[in-house]
């Protein structure tokens, strides 16, 4: 599979100078912990709502509103093309300590792909319900009490 067939194409994004306001507003509207930022046409950071609350904590007394977004944004943050593998993105993402990546085609912003796609993307299953476990641990005990019975 590849990362275009996990990302989310339908992007909000905040500009450089708009205000941690803004941000947190669309973050909020669009239930995204997370936005690209971007500054004529090119991705320059990623500021997520971990970034505000780290910068609020800093900040005592100060409103959203008189700070803009390159205050708190990751400039430059890394990226995967729509055409890299799952097994690439998850590696980025794990290697790189983030829970989002921009996806980046010949330059231009074309979506977002997140933990959450990644984990949906390559479920695990549970050990209980590997074959080698049909003796042991969940699906074990619900076949010993069924014989019994």
């Amino acid at each position: 599979m590849l990362v275009r067939d996990c990302m989310s194409a339908k992007l909000a994004t905040v500009k450089p100078t708009d205000s941690l306001e803004t941000a947190e507003t669309r973050m909020k509207a669009g239930g995204f912990r997370r936005l690209p930022v971007v500054d004529q046409g090119k991705l320059v950071g990623i500021v997520g709502a971990y970034d505000l609350r780290k910068l609020l904590d800093r900040l005592d007394g100060i409103s959203l509103h008189d700070i803009p977004v390159s205050a708190a944004m990751t400039p430059d943050p890394v990226t995967v093309s729509s055409m890299d593998t799952l097994e690439h993105a998850v590696t980025v993402a794990l290697d790189r300590k983030v829970g989002g990546l921009p996806v980046v085609d010949n330059g231009r912003l074309v979506g977002i792909i997140t933990a959450r796609d990644l984990w949906i993307a390559e479920p695990r299953p549970l050990r209980e319900w590997e074959p080698m476990h049909e003796t042991h641990g969940l699906l074990g005990r619900i076949r010993r009490r069924s014989t019994r019975t």
